[in-house]
C-alpha cells in the first residue's frame, strides 16, 4: 500500500480493501449455537416508533458489529460462476433482454463462512414477496420497511445466507419495528417516506450470536462521491438461471446524501445497480483496524431514474432501540 497519510475516519476504499488479507477463524462454535433448530411461523408483533422518543436516548453515531471468532474475515467474497443470459428470439432474429443500467456491476457469491458477507438475508413475506436485510444484532435483522407485511401477524421467513437451495439457519418474525408504515411496490413508494423506509425485525433465534452482526455508523456528507461502499441482497433478475437463489454483492459504489433532506431520517442516492427483491439491502463500509462491517443505509426505491436509500440517525436509533428493547 502506499506510504501516505490517510484519514481513518474514511471508510476504506475498494483498493485498499482488495489488499488486505483474509482472516482465518480462531475459535470454534460454542455448543448452545452449534445447532439452531427451524421451528414454525410464529405470529409476529408489530410495533412502530416515536421518533422523539428515540431521539432522546443520544444514539452514538457508531454501533459496534461483531464478527465471530469460529468464523473468518474477508474483505471480497468467494465468486460463483456467472451463468449466461438467456437467448431471446423474435421471428428468428435475436434480441438482447432487458437489463438494468449496463455495465451491471453485480455478481453473485457462495461465501458461507466468512464475515460480512454470510450476515445477508433473504426474507419472504407471508405473500410470498421477498426482499433482503441482514444481520445487525443477536437476533436482529435490518431492512426496509416495506418488506416487512405489516397487514398480518403471520411472520417473515429470513434465511441467512441462502445460497443455491439451502440456507445456513432459518428463523422467523418476532417482532418489527419501523418509524413509518410503508407497503411499497406494487404501491409507489411516496418521495416523502423514502428516508424513512427501513425497519428492524428482531428474530425468533439468535443467529447473529452465531454468525455475526454488521455495527451502523452515521452517514457523513463529506463522503458523498465517494466509490467506497459495498452491497449485497438477492435479486429477482439475476442470477437469470435461478433468481434470488444465491446472494449478490457490488463493490465499490457510492452514495449522494440528499442536499434538501434536513431531517433525522435522510434520503441518498446511489450507484449501485438495484432491482426488486434487492430493497433492504444494506449500504456499507469497512474501517482501518476494524473486521467489523458498518451499514451507514438500506436500499429503498427507484425514483426519477435513480436507486434511493435510507439513511440518516434515525437507523442508528431503530436498530439500537430493538437491541435494547429485545436483546
Amino acid at each position: 500500500m502506499a506510504d501516505f497519510e490517510r484519514n481513518d475516519d474514511m471508510p476504506l476504499s475498494g483498493e485498499e480493501k482488495r489488499r488486505l488479507k483474509r482472516r482465518n477463524p480462531t475459535g470454534t462454535v460454542p455448543e448452545n449455537l452449534a445447532a439452531l433448530d427451524e421451528s414454525a411461523p410464529p405470529s409476529k408483533t408489530v410495533k412502530f416508533i416515536d421518533r422523539a422518543a428515540v431521539r432522546k436516548s443520544d444514539a452514538p453515531a457508531t454501533l459496534e458489529g461483531y464478527a465471530p471468532p469460529w468464523g473468518g474475515v474477508s474483505f471480497a467474497p468467494k465468486r460463483v460462476a456467472r451463468p449466461l443470459p438467456p437467448i431471446v428470439t423474435h421471428r428468428g432474429e435475436r434480441l438482447d433482454p432487458l437489463v438494468i443500467h449496463q455495465p451491471d456491476d453485480r455478481r453473485t457469491y457462495n461465501d458461507p463462512d466468512t464475515f460480512p458477507w454470510r450476515c445477508v438475508c433473504r426474507i419472504t413475506r407471508p405473500d410470498g414477496r421477498r426482499g433482503s436485510g441482514v444481520l445487525v444484532g443477536k437476533r436482529h435483522v435490518l431492512t426496509a420497511s416495506h418488506i416487512v407485511q405489516w397487514n398480518t401477524s403471520v411472520a417473515e421467513r429470513i434465511e441467512v445466507h441462502f445460497a443455491g437451495n439451502s440456507a445456513l439457519a432459518i428463523a422467523f418474525t418476532e417482532t418489527a419495528y419501523a418509524y413509518t408504515q410503508i407497503t411499497g411496490p406494487p404501491v409507489p413508494i411516496p418521495p416523502s417516506e423514502v428516508d424513512e423506509d427501513y425497519a428492524v425485525i428482531v428474530l425468533t433465534q439468535r443467529l447473529g450470536e452465531r454468525f455475526g452482526f454488521f455495527g451502523t455508523k452515521l452517514y457523513d456528507s463529506s463522503w458523498d462521491g465517494d466509490a467506497v461502499w459495498d452491497t449485497i441482497g438477492y435479486a429477482f433478475d439475476f442470477p437469470q438461471s435461478a433468481p434470488a437463489n444465491f446472494p449478490t454483492f457490488q463493490r465499490k459504489v457510492s452514495l449522494d446524501e440528499d442536499e434538501w433532506d434536513f431531517g433525522s431520517g435522510r434520503a441518498m442516492t446511489t450507484s449501485a445497480d438495484a432491482m426488486r427483491i434487492q430493497s433492504g439491502s444494506p449500504m456499507f463500509g469497512r474501517w482501518t483496524g476494524d473486521p467489523v462491517a458498518y451499514a451507514v443505509a438500506v436500499i429503498s426505491a427507484t425514483a426519477g431514474g435513480e436507486n434511493w436509500c435510507s439513511g440518516g440517525s434515525d437507523l442508528n436509533g431503530i436498530v439500537l432501540h430493538a437491541r435494547t428493547q429485545d436483546p
